[in-house]
């Protein structure tokens, strides 16, 4: 009998724990995704771990069903802009909130792929549930694909806090170059010297001369730049961290809500007869490849190097930075025919020019 009893009141602490977890925790945001193989991405963000339940109802509807409560500022209904889908619902009971996302063609319950995502420190978003839809996945890379509903979450401060902008993250593509924010980063810099070319130029050095040269032929377009660096120092502080920093230059275009991001860097290899040029871009905004790609195609031109190409990368600062954000990597200093040119005010120029008319293509001036 005692052991019954036990057993009981273990099963009785148990449920209320579960209980206590669940109601602990409550839906703070719901974001949808399209990347550029066509995979329908639904995220939810929750303040605290919680269960959830991912259903496909009559091969029609997919449901994401989340114990917890419903926050005050989450949308009840929003258009989500794919081939899949059109808008997503959210309704909420006495203990679950019910995300609703009715599909315009039949998916398979095999088709749908989740996984709870932890909270990031380093930019202060929450647990997140994320539910992929991969029924139209396509397998080569599309321009035609890649947008995003994701909102912008609260970015841990550097030294200098981000003035916060809205919910929303809102940014300009269009309409030519006039009244544009930008931001440029100038790669490395202060403790940090980047890549040392075989005559001892250092990467730090010419990046902020061509961002400089960048900034004026901007500005004569009427376009308001913002530089993440405009000397020789470390962004964040010396010696930081290498994430410290490099949010550091994220946190510069979130302060002055820009609509691009350009973080120019020079490449080394061990072998140093390699070299060329490339820019990397993150798919996050449905408008990363586009920069990156319009911007290449004037580097690769008026460079004369070899034509690296727009290609996909993890960066850092292309990945955090939640606008259209591009990394040039111009030339390899470790070459040593590219650290000769790399050095000189008239390649700069040039680049410089390069990456301007990009960004005037991509803006459409």
């Amino acid at each position: 009998m005692r052991r019954k009893f036990f057993a009981f009141l273990l099963w009785t602490i148990c449920i209320l724990v579960t209980c206590t977890a669940s109601a602990a925790s409550s839906v703070t945001d719901v974001n949808w995704g399209v990347d550029k193989f066509n995979v329908l991405r639904l995220v939810v963000d929750i303040s605290e771990n919680t269960s959830y339940n991912v259903s496909v109802i009559h091969d029609r509807e997919l449901q994401i069903k989340v114990a917890g409560a419903l926050g005050s500022k989450v949308p009840r209904r929003g258009t989500v802009k794919s081939d899949l889908a059109n808008t997503f619902i959210v309704d909420r009971d006495n203990k679950y909130v019910t995300v609703r996302v009715p599909m315009n063609k039949k998916v398979q319950r095999s088709e749908v792929k989740s996984f709870l995502l932890k909270k990031d420190a380093s930019t202060g978003r929450p647990p997140r549930i994320v539910v992929d839809v991969t029924t139209n996945k396509v397998k080569n890379a599309s321009m035609k694909y890649g947008a995003t509903s994701v909102r912008r979450p609260a970015v841990k401060p550097s030294k200098t806090p981000a003035t916060p902008v809205g919910n929303r993250i809102n940014f300009a593509t269009t309409g030519g170059l006039k009244g544009k924010r930008i931001t440029i980063d100038p790669g490395h810099g202060g403790s940090d010297p980047g890549a040392i070319g075989p005559r001892g130029n250092k990467e730090k050095t010419s990046t902020l001369l061509i961002a400089n040269y960048l900034k004026q032929y901007l500005v004569s377009q009427g376009a308001i730049v913002s530089m993440t660096r405009t000397t020789d120092v470390d962004v964040y502080g010396k010696f930081a961290s290498a994430k410290n920093e490099l949010q550091a230059r994220v946190d510069v275009s979130t302060r002055n809500r820009a609509d691009a991001f350009v973080s120019i860097h020079h490449n080394a290899n061990n072998n140093r007869s390699i070299g060329g040029i490339a820019t990397y871009y993150y798919p996050k905004s449905g408008y990363d490849y586009k920069l990156g790609n319009a911007i290449q195609k004037k580097l690769a031109a008026a460079s004369k190097m070899r034509n690296m190409g727009t290609q996909q990368a993890n960066f850092y600062v292309i990945k955090r930075s939640y606008i259209p954000a591009v990394l040039l990597e111009i030339g390899f200093l470790s070459n040593p025919n590219e650290e000769a040119k790399i050095a000189s005010s008239w390649f700069q120029k040039t680049i410089a020019k390069a990456v301007f008319d990009g960004l005037k293509e991509y803006f459409g001036g």
